[in-house]
């Protein structure tokens, strides 16, 4: 007589199926092929590793600060904190508040080097070298952009529901974090190794930066006033 009681092995080995199954695989592979598409869109992110182009160092502290910061965005979007910021008014306008002012801050900065003669505008990118100084102004950056909440709001809430296990959430977190580091770390890679020649361009790649910056800054001060 064959007996019914299930062994820990074949108990093991369906959770591995329920976890791997066709709907969290699909889920896991959506959220994902989004993120790319989102990754691969001109913003301050991809602005900032431009400014770091110098120094490999500073775009590979970049390029990990905007992964941290968006493996932050994640976990506090799959915790539910990011949605209380949002319909939290003051804190919320807060965020925007501080997300518009940095990023006008660097849209300052990027303006301010594309009317500086050639010396000062060398001298000013060779002191941004350190990973550490990569490191800090690339979590700030991504944290302080009010539309990278919004846009993990949007896709984790509408997609991961309350059946959506630990294990799962966890996986999320390490999937963004690990796609944005290897497409910053590529850009990071890719831009310090044409230097010399992004330099001969570097007054109209300060323009550019420095207008992809302004862009999202005065988006974000817009939203903020109309609300207000």
């Amino acid at each position: 007589m064959l007996s019914t009681k299930e062994t820990p092995s074949s108990s093991l080995k369906d959770k591995g199926v329920l976890l791997f199954g066709p709907l969290n695989m699909s889920l896991l592979l959506t959220i994902g092929l989004i993120h790319i598409i989102a990754l691969v869109s001109p913003g301050p992110d991809f602005a900032l590793i431009l400014r770091c182009r110098q120094s490999r160092l500073a775009a590979f502290g970049a390029a990990l600060g905007i992964s941290l910061a968006i493996g932050i965005h994640t976990l506090l979007s799959l915790a539910g904190i990011s949605l209380i910021i949002q319909n939290t008014p003051t804190l919320y306008t807060l965020v925007q508040f501080f997300g518009a002012s940095y990023l006008a801050w660097l849209s300052w900065g990027a303006f301010s080097s594309f009317f500086r003669k050639s010396e000062v505008r060398e001298k000013r990118l060779v002191s941004f070298s350190s990973f550490k100084k990569g490191l800090y102004v690339g979590v700030l950056t991504n944290l302080s952009n009010p539309k990278a909440l919004l846009f993990f709001i949007g896709l984790l809430s509408g997609l991961v529901t309350p059946e959506v296990n630990f294990l799962i959430r966890t996986l999320l977190v390490g999937e963004l974090f690990l796609l944005s580091f290897f497409w910053f770390s590529f850009l990071a890679w890719f831009v310090s190794k044409v230097q010399g020649t992004l330099n001969r361009f570097d007054r109209p790649i300060s323009l550019v930066t420095g207008i992809l910056f302004a862009f999202v800054s005065l988006s974000i001060f817009r939203t903020f006033l109309f609300h207000w």
